[in-house]
């Protein structure tokens, strides 16, 4: 089984699509916990139940599975045990963060700049003018 670490971000897909959704993307693992400590976020007993005949080799119990608290980049939290990811597409998000300078622009720009990098979606940013 592959090693999730705590605090660091992954992109994954889950082996019951249609169930769990296909692709996580950009989620931190916040917590390792057992069956009876997801129970407090989530009826695991019941997903897993769902799980058993969809996922091959997948434990009858489950309380033999690994959960996890994992988080959104919008700060939303789920519970999924690791036994319902598939392991190929496992992979670590590595962040770096990147300095733009734009030289000789008028100020008119700045609401451009910040504008058009919205659109793609970069919220992250400090934008500020020398």
């Amino acid at each position: 089984m592959t090693v999730f670490e705590i605090n660091k971000v992954y992109n994954f897909n889950t082996l019951a699509p249609d169930i769990l959704g296909s692709r996580y993307e950009e989620f931190k693992i916040k917590s390792m916990m057992s069956a009876e400590e997801a129970m407090k976020y989530r009826d695991i007993y019941t997903l897993h139940q769902n799980l058993v005949p969809v996922i091959t080799g997948l434990p009858i119990n489950a309380g033999d599975c690994v959960f996890m608290l994992i988080e959104s980049k919008d700060k939303e939290t789920t519970i999924l045990a690791k036994e319902y990811i598939d392991p190929a597409s496992i992979t670590l998000v590595q962040t770096i963060n990147i300095r733009v300078e734009l030289l000789d622009v008028s100020t008119d720009d700045l609401a451009v700049v910040t504008s058009r990098f919205k659109e793609l979606g970069y919220s992250n940013m400090v934008v500020s003018t020398f």
